[in-house]
């Protein structure tokens, strides 16, 4: 379990897209976290990658993509 203390107004903004998605707080804060976690994965990747660590094939590159073009989301392979 986490509790957090956030600003009035950010509390509020978090509430109200909460809402607007149709999931509960926590549903949605989880989801918020997950993405923010899953960006950071992808940013360690980008940096590994630019020191040198060999990249993944073009077809396997483009099979990632297009999932997420379909709405697919998956992590960024490796």
């Amino acid at each position: 379990m986490l509790t957090i203390v956030l600003p009035d107004a950010l509390e509020t903004a978090v509430t109200d897209a909460a809402h607007r998605s149709g999931l509960s707080i926590n549903e949605y804060v989880t989801a918020v976290c997950c993405d923010a976690l899953s960006l950071e994965i992808d940013r360690a990747r980008v940096d590994s990658y630019l020191e040198g660590t060999p990249a993944i094939s073009h077809e396997r590159a483009m099979a990632w993509l297009s999932d997420l073009a379909n709405g697919i989301r998956t992590e960024c392979p490796r």
